[in-house]
């Protein structure tokens, strides 16, 4: 702990001093001009009129297809022209479905039947409206009428129906009643169709972010008993007019075909309630006041109907062109589209993208534009499947694949701590950013409450913490989707907020009507203090990016964070296959029935294919070593290279770009052709938000062993690239 402690410190004293180093991709002259730039831009964002823009943007319902929606695209765009870019208004047809028609109401009993609304709460004036609000829904939810029993399966995840059937009980032609936490909604009804079911209901369980949290709202920030989560299930197709009229027709998606709703935890408790039979497994508790139960007798009738239209997206993309390196192309975006209202998801993070374009804007017109072209987009369709951006990068595929060199967004904000996933080349400059920005509740710069809190969080876990802070590689959740994952553009995702488990969750009232500009302004970022230090943060992020002598990447983290995931792909195979031995042994010894709780009435489960085939990873081990040693070289030869001339520059940002390309597979994954980057895809398994080594952790969990080697030949083949990037950028120095 010592040792954290004296970081911290250390931190806090080189930030005090940073002003007089030069910034990463930069020498001593170009550090002092881009400082410059810096200040004036904060001192932009600090007059801009975040609250009046902030207000705007949540007056009015703003899902897709609503008209403020269209009026939001319409005002940014207006701005973003009024303040000296470029701006296009990009449509995209994109097929929808809204619920019009939603039942869950019990069979027997007092026949309770759900309600999808949300009651207006005090002192909050938008909960009051009623027109255009979306009620509680998942959009794309196959047409369907079904009378069946119900049963409760946790969080509806594999191992929980793999408990379920050592309980002796089955899903198959019921309807399943699922928490909303665990994995995203677009997995739950999938797996329940898996194994038979034939609907599938989704509610916000207390435990994650109802009253065990605090007060709800109005007294404080979490999830009431009537808040609903509304969201997607829909895929890629919805953007494919040709495909989209199938699905029309029917009105289902091509791989899901029962009905689904979602409802808020005083709806969930009256069916809690109705279920009797078998206790649950002790995990699956939740936080209502009840013993649940897994059921199976009580039935339920579920309908929905859907009309499937056609709706139009609106991207709006705004381009300063370059002054020294207009191909280079530095990508910024946050989505405007929300489920209601939208204050927290995405609205506040896009009233930082407008103060950080005013800003840039009026730099650009004092003659001081950025050296490489840098594109402000603000994206549609985010909440329907992320489906403007896809279709904005799809539609530009090839000019991406020669232009992009950064892409940076966000999606929900609000105070605390800094978070930044992304590329592991990408942590120097985070750090460099956090470093000389100040907390607005602490006083602390912001890197060194970064510090603070990994120091903090090891301590609870009797751990110690040591190194550079490395940002996370990313998963689905938002629009840097199709260019981190499929484009292979190093890319960040940023926000401040606190965790998810502490004192306030990122959006404590996720997807619902209370996702408020009330709510936002009292539980979110009060005065707006974050909106602004988040428009600061961006706007360096870019503009160190659009201005450095050389692209301000360092590998080392890369190389090392490469070396952690071929240890993770081996250590989790060889765990999964030494799990399956034992499993089988206590099978064959008819173990589990004799240890088993007789009163919870399990069934010994039964073997699992324990197949195994040692796949040897010591090609990719010795060309992770390789790109490391021609990691360090570089890092340590652009850390002493000074002021480049432009020319000598230009070598190595070339050198640089074949390196982020290096890593893509151009004909996708084996097992999910879409993505196309080598060391990250979406993770399967539960609690796995990304899966390292993709197309070789696919093969081995398929047990496909010749894929395992083709796929392990392939990115060994990329990492000697790579490396051989590293070494020409380093000649070019």
């Amino acid at each position: 702990m010592r040792a954290f402690i004296t970081t911290v410190l250390l931190t806090a004293a080189a930030a005090a001093s940073a002003q007089d180093a030069s910034l990463t991709g930069f020498g001593p002259a170009s550090s002092a001009a881009e400082r410059g730039i810096e200040q004036r831009v904060d001192a932009s964002i600090g007059s801009a009129d975040l609250d009046g823009w902030l207000r705007r943007l949540t007056s009015a319902p703003n899902q897709v297809g609503s008209a403020h929606n269209k009026e939001n695209a319409d005002f940014i765009a207006a701005s973003l022209r009024q303040w000296g870019w470029d701006v296009t208004v990009e449509p995209v047809r994109v097929l929808v479905a809204y619920p019009t028609t939603q039942t869950l109401s019990l069979s027997g009993g007092d026949h309770y039947a759900a309600d999808f609304s949300e009651p207006a709460v005090a002192g909050d004036p938008d909960t009051t409206r009623k027109d255009g609000v979306l009620p509680g829904m998942e959009a794309y939810s196959p047409d369907g009428r079904v009378d069946a029993p119900l049963v409760f399966v946790n969080e509806g995840l594999a191992r929980d129906y793999d408990e379920l059937a050592q309980l002796g009980e089955s899903v198959k032609g019921k309807v399943v009643l699922v928490k909303s936490s665990g994995a995203g909604r677009w997995v739950k009804p999938r797996l329940a169709q898996e194994h038979g079911a034939v609907g599938v209901v989704i509610y916000s369980d207390p435990e994650a972010d109802g009253f065990p949290k605090g007060e709800v709202y109005p007294g404080g920030a979490w999830r009431t008993d009537r808040t609903v989560q509304r969201g997607t299930l829909g895929i890629d197709s919805v953007l494919d007019a040709k495909g989209a009229k199938t699905l029309q027709a029917e009105h289902r998606t091509g791989d899901l075909a029962i009905p689904v709703v979602t409802i808020g935890y005083g709806d969930a408790e009256h069916f809690l309630r109705a279920l009797a039979g078998k206790p649950v497994p002790l995990r699956w508790q939740g936080g209502l006041p009840l013993a649940y139960h897994v059921g199976g007798d009580a039935g339920v009738h579920l309908e929905v109907r859907s009309p499937w239209e056609w709706r139009t997206l609106y991207n709006v993309v705004a381009t300063l062109r370059g002054s020294t390196w207009p191909d280079e192309w530095v990508i910024r975006g946050v989505h405007h589209d929300a489920w209601v209202y939208g204050a927290w998801d995405p609205l506040a993070g896009t009233t930082a993208l407008l103060a950080e374009a005013k800003a840039l804007g009026e730099q650009a017109r004092a003659g001081q534009r950025p050296k490489r072209t840098v594109v402000f987009a603000s994206w549609d369709g985010e909440e329907l499947g992320i489906l403007g951006s896809k279709a904005w990068a799809e539609r530009h595929a090839s000019e991406l694949a020669k232009h992009a060199v950064f892409y940076l967004n966000n999606d929900t904000t609000g105070r605390g701590f800094l978070a930044a996933g992304g590329d592991p080349s990408l942590a120097a400059l985070v750090d460099g950013v956090a470093a000389d920005l100040k907390d607005p509740e602490t006083g602390a710069s912001v890197q060194a409450r970064r510090l603070a809190k990994r120091a903090v969080d090891a301590a609870g876990k009797g751990k110690d913490a040591s190194g550079d802070l490395i940002p996370e590689r990313l998963g689905t959740g938002s629009d840097y989707l199709p260019f981190a994952h499929r484009f292979g553009v190093p890319s960040l995702h940023v926000r401040y907020g606190y965790d998810r488990n502490g004192d306030d969750e990122s959006v404590p009232v996720y997807h619902s009507l209370y996702d408020t500009y009330t709510h936002y302004q009292r539980f979110g970022d009060p005065g707006l203090a974050y909106v602004s230090l988040l428009a600061k943060t961006n706007a360096r992020l870019v503009l160190r990016t659009a201005n450095a002598d050389v692209l301000p990447w360092r590998y080392t983290a890369f190389a090392e964070s490469l070396g952690k995931d071929i240890d993770r792909v081996q250590a989790g195979a060889e765990a999964t296959h030494r799990e399956a031995q034992r499993h089988n042994a206590l099978v064959a010894t008819d173990a589990y029935r004799l240890a088993s709780v007789s009163y919870r009435q399990w069934k010994a489960p039964a073997a699992v294919d324990d197949a195994w085939e040692p796949v040897d990873l010591t090609t990719l081990r010795a060309a992770q070593q390789d790109l490391l040693a021609a990691a360090r070289t570089y890092d340590e030869a652009a850390a002493s290279a000074g002021d480049l001339p432009a020319s000598r520059a230009a070598k190595v940002n070339a050198a640089l770009r074949t390196f982020a390309s290096a890593w893509l597979q151009p004909s996708g994954l084996p097992q999910r052709s879409w993505y196309r980057h080598l060391l990250q895809a979406p993770g399967r398994k539960e609690g796995e938000d990304v899966a390292p080594l993709p197309g070789i952790g696919d093969a081995l969990g398929a047990k496909d062993w010749a894929q395992a080697r083709q796929e392990l030949a392939l990115t060994t083949q990329a990492t000697r690239k790579a490396a051989a990037s590293l070494r020409a950028a380093t000649a070019a120095l």
